[in-house]
């Protein structure tokens, strides 16, 4: 009962102690995603330096393969001690704030952040920003122990540093904040959204002052606007997108479990999945070295070189399967930056095949690897408002906002009709998960008052009997909540459940 105090004292602190924590969760996430991502940047471009030379020096790629082997071995080792450094670490975050996982944080922390760097550095086609959510998310919980949170105060300073981990990777500290709300922590609340938002923005000053002001995929020429007439284009882009995404997700889900397989026909431990993908890796890193990694330094040269139709089509399939078998493997990385280059592939792909047919003028090419990115995350990821704020901020320019818009929703509106999930939630089901034992101890969330329950009365709600609706805020407000209490639109309600149902709970309270 004291703890369940706490937790409500918590949240009726004045605004000026969710900024205080915003800024540490920032300030902490900023520096070492910043950190993550500009060693990833360094050693990715000395990779690549090092494939080029070696179509002078054979005996380099020799070099090369030895080393790759070699630190795959590294992180496979790492992967054995630390199961949850494995993949994108989105799942995973999701995961403990569902109360379905309690990672400790800090082998999650460092070991995560040494394999990820190596992975994706090594040319994996894994991206950094998953690994930077649960950077963020793991040095935030790391924080909240050293303040002795409440487990309420955890929960929204580990969503938060999930905000300012992807801020810092992308440069986009909106994005970051709606990516939480609409993918992680699928509720807005107040005390998310000010946290989230402040340490997000502090993530993000701190990154701009290492990588500079410059949008992180600027397109060298401003895009043009797209005539009204054109508009027929964005519709079938985003169908095509749409069910592209779709595909996509069927697939992701289902190749670690072909890769398993692959592993006992080869009579290969699990723990070195990793030298699947290899084969791939070092050929295409052989041919066409700007392939490999996340992909944004191949969404900048797409923007900005003539490349034709077929060359395209190859780049995609290779970055497709070189995507899938990266992810598929269990190395440490992510597929949301591998997700926007594969959208801006087709959507570059869309854009060149109706300039062959002459509907099409070239200088429109960059607006289409744009609504490309923001359409095939959209559907992937069923977070559209991430998908287009994202890209925009990633892209620096608003001007084809409206183009994106159109694009975004007839992507997600088609992944919806072919009963496609968002793709983390579909990958945290994937997991075999066991809910420690301490998450049995009831904790108190926090809910805002949805139209789905508004104007019923507590006692209409129907609630496992675990389940205790405490207070009701409206417009600020408490109320103690007895079964004749009308749930008000808008207000907060706070609820008392055990830790590893808080998933269950929200779900169940939002279609009751």
């Amino acid at each position: 009962m004291e703890n369940h105090k706490n937790e409500y004292a918590f949240s009726n602190e004045s605004i000026i102690s969710f900024v205080w924590r915003g800024i540490l969760v920032g300030s902490i996430a900023g520096v070492i995603v910043s950190l993550f991502r500009l060693l990833i940047e360094k050693l990715s471009h000395l990779v690549v330096v090092i494939y080029r030379m070696s179509h002078d020096k054979p005996s380099l790629v020799l070099a090369i393969i030895a080393m790759s082997v070699l630190i795959l071995l590294v992180i496979s080792q790492f992967i054995a001690s630390e199961p949850d450094i494995k993949g994108s670490g989105i799942p995973h975050v999701e995961g403990e704030l569902k109360g379905l996982l309690a990672p400790t944080w800090w082998p999650v922390l460092w070991k995560k952040f040494i394999a990820g760097v190596l992975a994706i550095s090594m040319g994996f086609m894994l991206g950094r920003e998953g690994p930077s959510i649960q950077l963020g998310a793991m040095a935030a919980k790391g924080l909240s122990t050293f303040l002795k949170s409440s487990r309420l105060e955890k929960r929204v300073l580990i969503a938060s540093g999930a905000a300012a981990g992807l801020s810092a990777a992308f440069n986009a500290p909106i994005a970051g904040l709606l990516f939480v709300v609409e993918e992680i922590y699928h509720h807005f609340s107040r005390l998310i959204w000010i946290t989230a938002l402040v340490a997000s923005l502090v993530a993000n000053f701190i990154s701009l002052h290492i990588f500079g002001l410059e949008p992180i995929l600027a397109m060298p020429k401003a895009m043009p606007f797209l005539d009204l007439n054109h508009y027929w284009l964005l519709i079938l882009l985003g169908a095509v997108l749409g069910g592209l995404g779709y595909i996509y997700e069927r697939i992701i889900l289902v190749i670690p479990n072909y890769i398993s397989k692959l592993c006992s026909v080869l009579h290969l431990s699990p723990k070195y999945q990793g030298l699947i993908p290899l084969i791939l890796i070092i050929p295409v890193g052989y041919y066409f070295p700007q392939l490999l990694g996340g992909g944004n330094g191949l969404i900048i040269g797409l923007s900005i070189n003539q490349t034709t139709l077929v060359t395209v089509c190859l780049f995609f399939i290779l970055r497709f399967i070189g995507s899938m078998l990266s992810y598929g493997s269990g190395l440490p990385g992510g597929i949301f930056l591998p997700i926007l280059t594969l959208g801006a592939l087709l959507g570059l792909i869309f854009g060149l095949l109706f300039q062959n047919l002459g509907l099409l003028e070239p200088g429109f090419l960059p607006l289409f690897i744009v609504l490309g990115m923001a359409g095939y995350f959209a559907a992937i990821s069923k977070a559209p408002l991430t998908g287009m704020l994202l890209v925009t901020e990633m892209v620096g320019d608003l001007k084809p906002l409206m183009a994106i818009a159109v694009v975004t929703f007839v992507a997600y509106f088609l992944m919806d009709l072919l009963k496609g999930a968002p793709i983390y939630e579909a990958m945290l089901e994937e997991m075999p998960i066991m809910p420690p034992s301490e998450l049995v101890e009831p904790t108190l969330v926090e809910l805002t008052v949805s139209d789905h329950i508004a104007g019923r009365y507590v006692r209409d709600l129907k609630l496992p009997d675990n389940v205790l609706i405490t207070t009701q805020v409206h417009h600020g407000r408490s109320q103690v909540v007895s079964g004749d209490t009308l749930l008000m639109s808008g207000a907060t309600i706070f609820m008392v459940v055990n830790e590893s149902e808080v998933g269950h709970i929200r779900q169940l309270v939002m279609s009751v």
